[in-house]
């Protein structure tokens, strides 16, 4: 195994490549590693003379061919550098649960069992319901006092807000006395 200097900026493409496998849901340690260490050899095969931060763009660059090639051999019709094509891969990934069934050939060049296949390309994706506008006229609001141009509506109780309020008042003022009283 060749001798690899410390580089803070490979370790952060390190860090970087590992939690973006991570959010595929790849869960073993071991494994984890392994594929991380396999892209940042490909990317330092690439990264001759790159700064820092292009090394941390090369590395994601790099994972997401990587898993665009691996996408395509599930997925033949597709083209591996289209973000829709790499969307639906994903989500055939989580759909199939590929990461929990089949962790140890999620980005593997071995062949792949027809099982995991099957199940990522019989994952159905149907789009949502369009969204369409209608005319439909707005509900008038009906509101504690009416409105007396209107006729269809009954004319508005006479003290209505009086009577609610007095109502409220002497409720409050039973408790009041009630509490009051039980204090004494």
């Amino acid at each position: 195994m060749p001798v690899v200097p410390s580089d803070p900026a490979w370790d952060a493409a390190f860090l970087r490549v590992e939690s973006y496998l991570r959010a595929h849901h790849i869960e073993s340690r071991v494994l984890l590693n392994h594929l991380t260490a396999d892209i940042i050899s490909r990317t330092r095969a690439l990264a001759e003379g790159r700064s820092g931060d292009e090394i941390m763009g090369l590395a994601l660059e790099v994972t997401d061919a990587h898993i665009g090639q691996w996408f395509a051999r599930i997925f033949p019709d597709g083209d591996p550098g289209d973000e829709r094509f790499l969307a639906r891969g994903r989500l055939a990934l989580l759909l199939a649960d590929v990461p929990g069934r089949w962790p140890q050939h999620f980005l593997s060049a071995d062949s792949l069992p027809e099982e995991m296949v099957e199940a990522m390309r019989t994952c159905t994706f149907q789009a949502g319901p369009e969204l369409r506008f209608t005319n439909m006229p707005p509900t008038p609001i009906d509101t504690l006092f009416g409105d007396e141009a209107d006729p269809k509506r009954p004319p508005a109780k006479r003290f209505a807000v009086l009577r609610t309020v007095l109502g409220s008042l002497a409720v409050l003022g039973l408790a009041g006395a009630a509490a009051w009283a039980t204090f004494l």
